[in-house]
């Protein structure tokens, strides 16, 4: 009897251990809290109701870790007791930055809160700007730089840009919105996953903003532009020229050419435009946002950073611009994000995900 009892509880046991267990906030079981899932949680919490999942009431340390899980990019594990809520931040922190197969390079992007938009008195703003809260509940992975005509070269076999004696290791430019759907769905097939695609524009600005409220990621100086970027000044005198042109004529530059902004992003301001995922809409909301994602439709994509034939205005962190799906100009191109576990990507010998 007393064996039969052991063996019961031994076989209880593994099967508790074998099923998948979830925060009980986590009401979609998708081993993330997103914001809304949280504020359900809390308020149930606040208004001492029994939860669905448990029929018992929100215990005060049950909704703090659940706060804790979602400021911390929603990850969780399972270590034992009677409901899932324990939260082991070193064993999920993601990789500080990986590099896939083609030579991209990736940095991680911690979710947050920020101000999208520009006030009223930042010199050069435009009225479609409004200032307004928006908080990203998930990490991702930002591209460091541009994508460079080699990375197109490998990915497409063909390079489109006007600007191909600059090289390899130059941005790729006359691409249009659609031409970079078209090398995400290849680069994804090529990477066997289906998790790389242009960043928001919200996704955009948090991550060239890097923490910043100032009109560049590295403040409000426009005379410090020509540091981070490539663009051209008030008098027209381009910052980066193609020694086999004249001096009046501009160019691209090879990325890393300038300084990256505190999250490690290159040419976040000038040397060519940068597709976003969105459809451009001139009236941004007045109140908070959760994960924009821009409007269902319209007539212009949104790209975002300036580019080496604009004044410093248009490299301003909150500047926004836009052209049809397939408009190319030999002054935009693109910047992707990825949005997967690192593991999922595939990363030869020599190019390993490093870590802090």
């Amino acid at each position: 009897m007393k064996q039969t009892i052991i063996l019961t509880i031994l076989l209880l046991s593994t099967l508790a251990i074998a099923g998948e267990r979830y925060h009980p906030a986590d009401t979609n079981q998708n081993k993330v809290i997103e914001q809304s899932e949280f504020e359900d949680y809390n308020q149930a919490w606040r208004s001492d109701t029994p939860w669905p999942s448990t029929g018992e009431s929100v215990p005060t340390n049950y909704l703090t870790r659940a706060g804790h899980l979602l400021l911390n990019g929603g990850a969780y594990q399972d270590s034992g007791g009677d409901m899932p809520m324990c939260w082991i931040p070193e064993q999920n922190k993601p990789d500080a930055e990986f590099t896939n197969s083609i030579g991209m390079t990736f940095v991680y992007i911690e979710p947050g809160t920020f101000t999208m938009g520009s006030p009223t008195s930042e010199p050069g703003r435009y009225d479609d700007e409004t200032q307004h809260q928006v908080t990203l509940t998930k990490g991702f992975y930002m591209q460091t730089t541009e994508v460079t005509q080699g990375q197109w070269k490998a990915v497409m076999e063909d390079n489109p840009s006007i600007f191909g004696s600059c090289g390899d290791n130059c941005p790729v430019e006359e691409v249009s919105w659609d031409d970079v759907q078209e090398f995400i769905t290849t680069l994804n097939q090529k990477e066997k996953t289906d998790q790389y695609r242009l960043p928001t524009e919200a996704e955009w600005e948090y991550a060239a903003r890097a923490g910043t409220t100032t009109t560049y990621s590295f403040g409000n100086d426009s005379s410090q532009l020509s540091k981070y970027g490539n663009f051209c000044d008030s008098k027209c005198t381009y910052s980066h020229k193609d020694d086999s042109q004249s001096d009046q004529y501009p160019n691209t530059a090879p990325v890393k050419s300038y300084s990256p902004n505190a999250w490690g992003l290159y040419d976040i301001h000038g040397n060519v435009w940068e597709w976003c995922q969105d459809w451009y809409d001139a009236d941004y909301p007045s109140g908070s946002l959760t994960d924009p994602v821009g409007p269902g439709s319209g007539s212009y994509r949104v790209f975002r950073g300036g580019c080496w034939n604009n004044r410093a205005r248009y490299c301003r962190s909150a500047e926004r611009a836009r052209g049809t799906s397939g408009y190319r100009n030999f002054d935009v191109g693109a910047r992707l994000a990825f949005f997967g576990p690192v593991q999922q990507v595939t990363k030869d010998k020599h190019n390993k995900a490093s870590k802090k």
